[in-house]
């Protein structure tokens, strides 16, 4: 949900194998927000990005990196803040500060020009899918604890 969405928006990723990642906007029936129209798009290639928030699922850590969601997934848990701070270690130690404080800039700026108008378009479309059936099926369900049948 929303900390997976603002997670897309980090520079280097790193997860551990085991962990769990989704978009299961559409399975509860509403479409993404919180940026996650603008992020996933702008992160990875088309077809994964189609294949995470249209179908909802979950995967692993270590899928994540194979689909290149995430740059690194480690085995276990504990070992993703030693694996961070060696990567971070690695930038600070060995790259120009201002030329990485530069670039990282020059490489945000394309999508924060257009950020904002993105949101608000999402922030429209799940006030329609609130209103909408399906919502109320999918809450049904989640309430249940059974799989949503759609009209």
């Amino acid at each position: 949900g929303k900390q997976w969405y603002q997670r897309r928006v980090r520079d280097l990723r790193i997860t551990s194998d085991d962990a769990k990642l989704g978009a299961n906007f559409v399975k509860v029936g509403i479409s993404p927000g919180m940026g996650g129209t603008f992020t996933l798009p702008s992160k990875l290639n088309n077809q994964v990005c189609n294949d995470i928030v249209l179908t909802g699922r979950t995967f692993t850590g270590k899928e994540a990196e194979k689909i290149g969601v995430v740059v690194k997934s480690v085995p276990s848990r504990s070992m993703v803040l030693e694996e961070s701070m060696t990567l971070a270690s690695q930038i600070v130690t060995t790259t120009s500060p201002n030329a990485t404080h530069e670039t990282i800039k020059l490489l945000r700026k394309p999508y924060l020009d257009i950020m904002d108008s993105q949101l608000q378009l999402e922030a429209e479309a799940q006030a329609r899918c609130f209103a909408s059936n399906d919502f109320k099926i999918a809450l049904a369900s989640v309430k249940n604890k059974t799989l949503p049948v759609f009209d």
